[in-house]
């Protein structure tokens, strides 16, 4: 069985907040009928933990992407490290004053995924995964 994967990325730069889109405008669709399974669902990570997520009945997962908010929406998120395949911790955290921070990846194998939420001042940390592959 195979399942269809669909996701879009939207990005723009502005030299000010009118928006006017003059420093870069990208924005990409793919779609693609070759993962063999999928699925989406959140998970929380509490302070000074590291996880390691199980990706369900995904042996080697082509694409991922992580959503991360505070689980009590008047904290401040910090950063949460995303270890693939025992790799070194890539550090994720929000842009500015935004609420939230994302992780996405299109990917050969992801075999295993750990998240670290053991910054200073950590917080539980709700994520929310999409997965596709094999």
């Amino acid at each position: 069985m195979s399942v269809r994967l669909r996701y879009k990325v939207t990005a723009a730069v502005s030299s000010s907040s009118a928006e006017e889109n003059d420093l870069g405008n990208s924005k990409f669709e793919i779609v693609d009928d070759t993962p063999s399974e999928g699925g989406s669902w959140k998970t929380t990570v509490a302070p000074a933990a590291t996880d390691v997520i199980d990706l369900d009945n995904i042996a080697s997962a082509k694409f991922l992407t992580l959503r991360f908010a505070p689980k009590d929406p008047t904290l401040t998120l910090t950063a949460v490290g995303v270890i693939l395949n025992g790799g070194p911790a890539l550090q994720v955290q929000p842009l500015g004053a935004a609420k939230e921070a994302h992780f996405l990846i299109s990917s050969a194998g992801i075999t295993s995924l750990s998240l670290a939420n053991t910054a200073t001042g950590a917080v539980a940390v709700d994520v929310t995964i999409c997965v596709a592959g094999d």
